[in-house]
């Protein structure tokens, strides 16, 4: 595993954070907090996303995104009661026209599919969960394109379902888990891959740890507003 990681003074001065794309046009009309036009929103995940597949945006992919997120105040890690469920799902849908996207998520309320989105019931909190669902019907012959985890936004669940969902991205796919804050969970998440780097089994995967600067100089970021963004070289 080749480790690299970018912390938010050596990307305090880049551009391309802070320049408004096509991605966060979408994904701000859909709802999703990833990033919108203005980027005043939380997130400015949109600019990173945009520059890593904006290449292949026509292309047929299976795209996968853990969370849902619940509009249920009932549910730890909720939006509350103004989310949208599965706002970043119809955007990746939009985004990719020709792709099939599959979501997860362990509020059954808030499941729904369309003629290109299926989303499934998982608990990324139980191994056994986590593989049943992969094993499904649906699932279990895809290799995907893209992954990323934006569920619980707790240590060792982001983890555990990174142990058990990394062999479900295909070769030149990609693996991302979204939302850790800054400060000890930042440096906790990059000793954790550092120590996963000396195992064999994750010799294939390259690993970018981020930790981005607010989305702007008028917003307050609240330090939720990092990534790993893992690259399958099988």
């Amino acid at each position: 595993m080749k480790l690299t990681i970018h912390t938010k003074e050596q990307l305090e001065n880049l551009n391309h954070l802070y320049e408004s794309t096509e991605l966060c046009e979408i994904m701000g009309r859909n709802g999703s907090d990833k990033g919108n036009k203005d980027l005043t929103k939380s997130h400015n995940y949109t600019t990173v996303y945009y520059k890593l597949f904006k290449n292949l945006k026509q292309e047929p992919l299976n795209i996968f995104e853990l969370g849902l997120g619940t509009n249920n105040v009932d549910v730890p890690s909720n939006m509350g009661l103004d989310g949208r469920p599965g706002a970043s799902h119809y955007g990746w849908a939009e985004f990719f026209p020709k792709s099939k996207v599959y979501g997860a998520e362990i509020d059954k309320r808030v499941l729904f599919n369309t003629d290109r989105i299926k989303t499934f019931y998982c608990d990324q909190t139980n191994e056994e969960i986590i593989n049943d669902m992969w094993n499904n019907d649906t699932l279990r012959n895809i290799e995907f394109d893209i992954i990323i985890e934006d569920g619980l936004h707790q240590h060792e669940a982001q983890i555990r379902f990174f142990k058990n969902s990394i062999h479900k991205v295909k070769s030149g796919g990609y693996y991302v888990i979204e939302d850790f804050n800054h400060g000890e969970p930042f440096e906790r998440m990059c000793k954790e891959f550092m120590k996963l780097s000396s195992e064999s089994m994750y010799a294939h995967l390259s690993v970018d740890i981020y930790q981005l600067p607010a989305t702007s100089k008028h917003h307050k970021s609240n330090g939720n507003n990092s990534l790993v963004v893992i690259k399958n070289h099988h």
